[in-house]
């Protein structure tokens, strides 16, 4: 007669047991993960390399040029004629002495004033420090949001946020010397924290309105979801950052501010320049590129905008019980991000990273759904799509189209209602 217990023996029979399909997709989608992050980080690491060069062997700044823009403001900033940031001639000049080519066009800086504060402190380097130091700082920013994202309750495959930093989207931003890191570490903090420590979520949403086409959608997703102290925090944070650029810059700052969006408005964004318009992601930029009557642009813009916050705030409102989750909901907020501005440009792709931390995750943690799996990979290599310009620009399209797929994902996930978990079986923290 056997001692074994029962259990035991079904256990003990069933180890020996031959692979069921199910065990032989996982082993294959583990295997296919770690090989993504292998590649990710080789094509990282060799555009690290590239990057280092580019910017060293050159007299001047060619690569990253767009920090330029910032780090002159920085100095005018410095010199204490912050205002003339916005203004073209004295700004400019300021580039002309960096550079020294007056064949070079000018970088104009229409941010917020908040934004002159990280760049005046970059100013007080050099240019080529300055400019390492603000990629590889919001670099490193952006990958430990990610990493807190996928971190969340995964207790496998520990590195794949490694995955997000092969992300077409990054090589892009650092191309241009831009800032969709610091956006995008901005948004994934507010993921990380939202449930934990909502007066930081807020901080970083509200530090957000440097970039304020970026957190359009922001205060009614927050509303809609009852996240009240976070939304307090972030209407804290803005009302204590033009506190303090006041303070610094003067009264002066905003009427040129206010100025230079007018100017930005009819230069950059109406005027029908195929040489700019070429750079948005947005479905107004892409009407404008092929032609389309600016008013009708405009109304197409306002349509999507309507009905892609309509849908955000259906599912903010329809979640089955239970599923109420801040990673979740800023993920849904930044995956609508595109489709509320007429006005993004493609190296804010970087803040798509986010809901496809989340969606990864997700999946990871109980399986993908269907589609899934091919819809990520085909927003992930989207920026790919984007730099092509072969069928009149015609490809361009798939960046507003996967970005659309993502967004219509990342609902869907959130209206499901809760796997209920075994009495006994330890959840994942």
């Amino acid at each position: 007669m056997s001692t074994l217990d029962p259990t035991l023996r079904v256990d003990a029979t069933s180890s020996f047991a031959a692979p069921t399909a199910l065990d032989t997709a996982a082993r294959m989608s583990s295997l296919l993960l770690r090989l993504g992050v292998v590649l990710a980080l080789v094509v990282f690491l060799s555009f690290c390399v590239m990057w280092i060069r580019w910017q060293t062997e050159s007299d001047l700044p060619g690569v990253s040029a767009d920090f330029i823009s910032f780090w002159t403001a920085g100095q005018l900033a410095l010199g204490g004629h912050a205002a003339d940031a916005y203004r073209q001639i004295p700004h400019y000049l300021k580039q002309l002495a960096l550079h020294h080519d007056p064949f070079r066009g000018y970088l104009a800086f229409f941010y917020p004033p908040f934004f002159l504060l990280p760049c005046a402190a970059l100013a007080l380097l050099g240019f080529l420090p300055a400019v390492c130091v603000w990629i590889g700082a919001t670099c490193v920013a952006y990958a430990a949001a990610i990493r807190g994202i996928l971190s969340k309750g995964l207790r496998q495959s520990e590195h794949v946020w490694m995955l997000f930093l092969g992300y077409p989207a990054v090589m892009i931003n650092a191309g241009f010397g831009q800032n969709g890191f610091l956006s995008a570490a901005l948004f994934g903090g507010a993921a990380v924290w939202l449930d934990r420590r909502p007066e930081l979520a807020g901080l970083c949403l509200g530090c957000l309105a440097y970039k304020p086409q970026l957190g359009i959608i922001v205060p009614l997703g927050l509303a809609v979801a009852g996240r009240w102290r976070c939304f307090a925090a972030a209407c804290a944070t803005v009302v204590a950052l033009t506190a303090v650029v006041t303070l610094a810059f003067g009264t002066d700052i905003w009427p040129a501010f206010f100025a230079a969006m007018a100017v930005a408005r009819q230069r950059w964004m109406e005027a029908p320049d195929p040489s700019y318009l070429r750079f948005l992601i947005t479905v107004f930029g892409a009407l404008r590129l092929h032609g389309v009557w600016l008013p009708l642009a405009y109304a197409v813009q306002g349509l999507v905008t309507v009905g892609a916050g309509f849908m955000l705030v259906r599912v903010l409102l329809l979640r089955p019980p239970g599923a109420r989750s801040g990673s979740a909901e800023i993920a849904a907020i930044a995956a609508c991000v595109p489709f509320c501005s007429p006005f993004m440009l493609e190296y804010d792709l970087v803040i798509l990273a986010v809901p496809m931390a989340w969606l990864l995750g997700e999946a990871l943690r109980d399986g993908f759904r269907h589609g899934e799996g091919a819809a990520l990979v085909a927003v992930y290599f989207a920026p790919v799509m984007f730099k092509i310009t072969a069928f009149d620009n015609a490809l361009k399209l798939t960046v507003t189209a996967a970005a659309g797929l993502l967004f219509a994902l990342v609902l869907r996930r959130m209206t499901e209602v809760p796997a209920q978990i075994p009495v006994g079986t330890a959840q994942p923290c």
